[in-house]
């Protein structure tokens, strides 16, 4: 259970958890158990065929339920997730395993359970995040079932305006249907990660979650008003009106208005101009990422289309997507990453003691070099309209580079002498691990640009799991050996003149954005919904602060005298730009 880690006053209560979806939420507490208990009862030899035939039949309503999900969906993050879902159920030997159960006697209920949880149990195992959430499609897909078979009113029949929703695990099903009614103000889950499907259609629906609460809906039995911060990953039980109040107005805040410089560059008080891109993930995103105010794609993580299709999609997929985003981006530029997998996130034959560390990224494409070939020769020809800028992850030596130059070379010859038409890919890499930036010379030698990725950047110089829980304490992303490494490259790029995107969570937060600006970084690619926000505040800053205070920061000795400096400098120049009790505060 997440320990009580302060107090806005005598009455509130907050809560510390994990920040999966951005935003504030205000309301009321409805509380619901998403698990059944189910009891054993034996069948005769008549019965086992009745449940087989009750069995059956509910596995086509559930089939029906989910594609009249998918043909309503104009997302098609939310199709995929349905289609992943009618997978599972059309796989022989999920369904054989449950009709074996019962054909031994076991209740259909109980045989679903059973069966579902072995599932569930080899999903939690894998280290991967992105796989190890599926787990919980199999779980909403067990439960559809269940409710058809019991018949039972919708969960969520009690449901109204101003809901915050606390469920031990949150299901896409849930979060679909009720967010995009506006009734779900803000979700309060006990599990779940970031890569969960449940919590990117929250992000894409705008409503602010927060996660790894354990135990939280003990605590609670509904009708409690909360405060959900999907900023800062806190929860608030029992709000008085002045801490209801202060979040209302962050909730105003939060959409900034853009007619005074909408369509202009985005610059500092003194001039200095810095371009917003946007990190996708789904092509639909970028209109409104365009709208306000992104210059194009810093980085198209491909490996989503692993979300949607078993193993590597075609070329010929690949090649729709990517057109269809080039499509999208029209004159700007984009930034496709090849994909950025490790190897149990396309197969589960493999089970690495440490992925991290392991067969991921470009070593994978390497070694898989079919795939990798097939993905270049899918970007060549989505590149005929307009040039593409490819990027190569975890880049760690320099003979990946010229290993992946030559295949270029060599697929784009293939499909010139075949008289298929390509166009220009232009070859960046992402600076992510440790010896990328002591050969940064080298490497900028070889490429057209870099993308510095700062989330892979912390956790590999500081050894530090960015996704456990257990070591979050030594995650800081101001440690000075941070910040030093990444002055490293934004100096060399600049005397190479080579352009440095600088994406992951840094890029996208107000806390760090002073440093990298302040540091020489002008091109800054994060989420959507960051955008308004970090225009925002570059607008209301100088250069010449954030270079003063980056200084500071270079000079630290430690992560927290250099949090030190960042909170000081906040207070003494910024206080107008945020609530006080928004300021970085402790360890960042």
């Amino acid at each position: 259970m997440s320990r009580l880690i302060w107090q806005y006053n005598r009455i509130d209560l907050c809560f510390k958890g994990k920040a999966v979806s951005r935003g504030i939420g205000i309301g009321k507490i409805v509380r619901l158990q998403s698990r059944r208990r189910f009891y054993q009862t034996r069948l005769s030899e008549g019965g086992k065929s009745k449940e087989l035939r009750r069995f059956r039949a509910a596995v086509r309503l559930a089939k029906r339920q989910l594609r009249k999900l998918v043909s309503r969906e104009s997302s098609s993050v939310q199709r995929g997730i349905f289609e992943a879902q009618i997978f599972i159920l059309e796989d022989r030997e999920f369904i054989e395993k449950i009709e074996s159960k019962i054909s031994e006697g076991t209740s259909a209920e109980l045989a679903i359970r059973e069966i579902a949880n072995r599932y569930i149990i080899l999903y939690k195992e894998i280290q991967d995040e992105a796989i190890r959430e599926k787990y919980i499609d199999v779980e909403d897909v067990s439960d559809r079932i269940l409710s058809i078979l019991n018949r039972s009113a919708h969960l969520l029949t009690q449901i109204s305006e101003d809901t915050i929703l606390v469920i031990d695990e949150l299901k896409p099903s849930v979060i679909v249907e009720f967010g995009k009614k506006g009734l779900v103000k803000g979700v309060i889950s006990e599990s779940g990660g970031w890569t969960s499907h449940a919590f990117i259609i929250a992000r894409e629906l705008g409503i602010p979650a927060v996660t790894g609460l354990q135990g939280f809906s003990r605590l609670v039995v509904g009708g409690e008003t909360a405060v959900v911060n999907g900023y800062d990953g806190e929860v608030i039980l029992f709000p008085s009106e002045e801490t209801i109040k202060t979040f209302s107005e962050r909730v105003e805040k939060k959409s900034f208005s853009f007619s005074e410089f909408q369509g202009n560059e985005t610059k500092t008080l003194d001039g200095k101009v810095i371009e917003i891109l946007v990190n996708l993930d789904f092509v639909e995103t970028y209109e409104n990422a365009k709208k306000l105010g992104a210059k194009g794609v810093g980085l198209y993580r491909s490996e989503f289309l692993f979300n949607q299709r078993k193993g590597f999609p075609s070329e010929l997929e690949q090649f729709e997507v990517y057109k269809k985003i080039v499509e999208s981006v029209g004159e700007d530029r984009v930034k496709i990453r090849t994909f950025d997998l490790n190897a149990e996130g396309f197969s589960e034959q493999f089970h690495e003691r440490n992925p991290a560390l392991g067969l991921r990224a470009i070593r994978l494409g390497l070694t898989y070099e079919r795939e990798f070939r097939k993905q270049i020769r899918a970007l060549l020809r989505a590149s005929a309209a307009r040039s593409i800028d490819v990027v190569l992850p975890m880049i760690s030596d320099i003979s990946e580079i010229l290993k992946a130059k030559k295949i270029l070379r060599e697929e784009r010859e293939k499909l010139v002498d075949r008289k298929v038409r390509v166009g220009e890919l232009r070859l960046g890499i992402m600076v992510e691990v440790p010896s990328a930036v002591f050969m940064i010379e080298e490497f900028l030698a070889e490429v057209d640009f870099v993308n510095l990725g700062t989330n892979d950047l912390v956790q590999y110089i500081l050894a530090v799991d960015r996704d456990n829980e257990s070591v979050s304490d030594w995650f800081r992303t101001l440690h000075p050996a941070v910040i030093r490494a990444i002055d490293i490259v934004l100096r060399k790029a600049e005397e190479t003149e080579k352009e440095v995107v600088v994406c992951g969570e840094m890029a996208g937060s107000p806390v760090y954005v002073p440093i990298l600006v302040g540091l020489g970084a002008t091109r800054l690619s994060m989420n959507v919904n960051s955008i308004a926000r970090i225009r925002h505040f570059i607008s209301n800053i100088a250069y010449e602060e954030a270079y003063e205070v980056a200084r500071k920061v270079l000079q630290a000795k430690s992560a927290d005298e250099a949090e030190e400096i960042v909170h000081r400098k906040f207070t003494q120049n910024w206080r107008h730009l945020f609530p006080s009790e928004f300021f970085p505060k402790g360890k960042s």
